[in-house]
Parts: structure tokens; C-alpha cells; sequence
């Protein structure tokens, strides 16, 4: 026996979530490399800090990963698979979310990073200011993503997005210490 369904409607709704009253943390490769090397990847100090998950979420942009395996590879002397295990360890503690380079969508962010970064440089009169090419893909995908918080320790690339009205937070010079402190150990062992 088959059944006719009449004057049935479906309807659909969709769209996307969006996060209200989350905060949205953006790492830069300097950060990570940090949280990597100075605090085993733990958030402790972040919890301490009151950065409790939830209400923040964290990012990180895929152009940080090369640069992040690169760097403990060769200035801190882990190898590639620990590297990349110390990569995924953070990943997991932190629960970071992946940004992706959108390239058509993120050109246009990307040129008002470069023109931020040129008044940065152009008001201080300091050309240590200015930043690479990676750091403006990191902080125009920032932009895409509307991230509230970024944490660096790098001078420039906290004042460029001072000027695009991005909230900072710096590393802590004690945790910039025990960086140092730590490569200087690194060093002596080799």
C-alpha cells in the first residue's frame, strides 16, 4: 500500500554560529614557540592569568606551523618528529583553531596590515618595526577571523595591530627571560 503526503512544506535554515560572548585569542609563531619550549605546552599559566576555557578560544594561523617546526628545530635543537609531537601537544592542550589562508579573501585584509605596518614604522621612525611577509598573512587572517586578543613577543607585530585597533598582550618579560635562559642551556649543551 503506498501513501500520498500532501501539502507538505520543508523548510531549511541555515547560516553560520556565531561565537557571542567568547574570546578570541590569536597566537602568533613567537607565542607558540614560547608556550612550546618555556612551558611544556601547558595553559597553567594562562589559567593563572584568567584565561579560562571557555570563555576563550584559541587560534593560530597555518602559515605559523613551518615557521614554529623551524625554529625548534634549529634554535632549539628538537628534532623534526619532536618538534612536530610538541606542535600537536599544544594544539590539543589549547584546543587551537587552525586559520586558513583564504588567498582571494584575505589580499585585501592583508594590504591593510601592510598599510598599518607602514604608518607603524613611518610614527616611531623605527624601521625595526616593520614586519615580514608572514607576519602580515598571520595578522590579516586575525583580521578575517575578528580575533580580540593577540598575544606576541614581537615589538612590531604587536604595534601593527595595536593600529588596526586589535587588543595585545604581550609576552611577559619573565617568560621572555626563561626563553633566554632556556636557549642559553640549549646552547651549552652542544
Amino acid at each position: 500500500m503506498t501513501a500520498k503526503i500532501k501539502d507538505v512544506n520543508c523548510y531549511v535554515l541555515s547560516g553560520m554560529a556565531q561565537f557571542k560572548g567568547f574570546v578570541k585569542n590569536g597566537f602568533d609563531s613567537s607565542t607558540i614557540i614560547n608556550l612550546i619550549t618555556v612551558f611544556d605546552s601547558n595553559y597553567d599559566e594562562f589559567r593563572k592569568r584568567g584565561f579560562t576555557f571557555p570563555p576563550n578560544l584559541f587560534y593560530y594561523h597555518e602559515i605559523s606551523i613551518p615557521e614554529s617546526i623551524g625554529v625548534l628545530i634549529n634554535k632549539h635543537k628538537l628534532t623534526k618528529e619532536e618538534a612536530k609531537e610538541a606542535l600537536n601537544k599544544l594544539v590539543a592542550n589549547f584546543n587551537l583553531s587552525k586559520i586558513i589562508r583564504k588567498s582571494e579573501l584575505d589580499l585585501d585584509y592583508e594590504k591593510i596590515v601592510e598599510e598599518a605596518n607602514k604608518r607603524v614604522v613611518n610614527k616611531t621612525k623605527n624601521p625595526k618595526l616593520k614586519i615580514g611577509e608572514q607576519d602580515v598573512i598571520i595578522i590579516g587572517g586575525f583580521l578575517r577571523e575578528k580575533i580580540t586578543f593577540v598575544h606576541s613577543g614581537d615589538s612590531g607585530f604587536l604595534k601593527t595591530c595595536e593600529e588596526l585597533k586589535i587588543n595585545t598582550i604581550p609576552t611577559p618579560k619573565r617568560d621572555i627571560e626563561k626563553e633566554n635562559q632556556l636557549k642559553k642551556l640549549m646552547k651549552d649543551r652542544v
